[in-house]
């Protein structure tokens, strides 16, 4: 009797499937009375495994959803700070606040990466806000920490929560899964033992839900049919769901980086008309400004 081993990827409802499967059936051997309360205890310990790992995962995409926030108050942030500036400034004094705040780079250039480099340019704007020409300028410095520092702490929820999940794996699911297949063996050993003192023998027969049975065709009952065919439908009608709303996500998540990507152009072109125009007016200011000839 060959019996699959369960790879460690199954998930818990799966696991339980397999664990059911064989406890209905070794409560219908007598010689089996004494693994009812081993595959019992799998069952209890697949059960809280389950709950584990649905409340870290929750934790995961709550920490992934809020880390996408995050990065979404970073951009308002950026693109208001320019506009601030814009609004406050002009001249010397906006250039030179403009080059200390963005450098080389335009604020919808600097929007574009998530997170990572963006933030870390961020990060330096409270010290370069701190010596503006403008109160509401330096005041504009909290505003600016604040958002630096959700990220922050966005960053590092998603890191705990990812290495919870990986925690998790190797801890609890792995040794678990482990576990179910060494007991699975034991009772198959034990199993074909018993084919050898039973009349009729063949009492492995049955007990594993994935075994290959033997190349003699079975007829199969028409109720385990439906019952095996009820399972894959359920597990592809969740798979289905799953794969719904993920779509549903990526559709949400490329349309608003596309309205994104147009704004950004527009501010990028109005930005561009707005520097020729303050360029034009400090030159005829200083032209004005220039000494007349007598």
């Amino acid at each position: 009797m060959r019996i699959l081993t369960l790879d460690v990827r199954i998930s818990p409802a799966s696991l339980r499937r397999e664990l059911r499967f064989t406890l209905v059936r070794l409560r219908l051997r007598p010689w089996a009375k004494a693994w009812v309360p081993i595959f019992e205890g799998m069952i209890k310990e697949t059960e809280v495994a389950d709950i584990e790992w649905r409340k870290l995962t929750d934790a995961a995409e709550d920490a992934d959803a809020e880390l996408d926030e995050s990065d979404l108050a970073l951009d308002v942030l950026v693109m208001y700070t320019s506009r601030l500036i814009h609004t406050e400034l002009n001249g010397l004094a906006l250039a030179t606040l403009n080059r200390g705040l963005f450098g080389n780079d335009t604020p919808s250039t600097l929007i574009r990466p998530k997170l990572g480099e963006e933030l870390e340019k961020v990060r330096q704007w409270p010290a370069v806000l701190a010596s503006a020409p403008l109160a509401k300028l330096v005041a504009h410095k909290a505003a600016v920490e604040a958002v630096i520092k959700r990220c922050d702490d966005a960053e590092t929820a998603q890191s705990t929560a990812t290495s919870a999940v990986e925690a998790y794996r190797v801890k609890t699911w792995d040794p678990l899964v482990a576990k179910v297949n060494g007991e699975r063996q034991r009772l198959g050993g034990e199993a074909s033992k018993q084919a050898h003192t039973e009349s009729g023998g063949g009492s492995g027969e049955g007990l594993f839900r994935v075994t290959r049975r033997s190349h003699i065709k079975r007829m199969a009952t028409l109720a385990a049919v439906r019952g095996e065919l009820a399972d894959a439908e359920a597990e592809v009608k969740r798979l289905r769901e799953q794969e719904a709303t993920l779509f549903a996500e990526e559709q949400q998540a490329a349309q608003a980086a596309l309205d994104r990507e147009q704004k950004a152009k527009v501010l990028a072109e109005l930005e561009r008309a707005q520097a020729e125009t303050d360029a034009k007016v400090q030159a005829l200011r200083q032209e004005l400004h220039k000494p007349r000839k007598h």
